[in-house]
């Protein structure tokens, strides 16, 4: 497991990110946070906004 980063995101919220669990940062890496969950994206919303 990686280092918590305390709330501090790495990057923006996207589908294929990882968000800590604990303290919802975002990073691109997994092994960056210390309790990751992958974010998922859903495609139908976005298309709908689109329209």
């Amino acid at each position: 497991m990686g280092s918590c980063q305390k709330g501090k995101s790495e990057t923006d919220p996207h589908p294929g990110a990882y968000k800590c669990k604990k303290c919802g940062a975002v990073s691109e890496k997994e092994k960056h946070l210390c309790d990751a969950k992958k974010i998922k994206g859903d495609d139908k919303e976005k298309k709908k906004k689109k329209k």
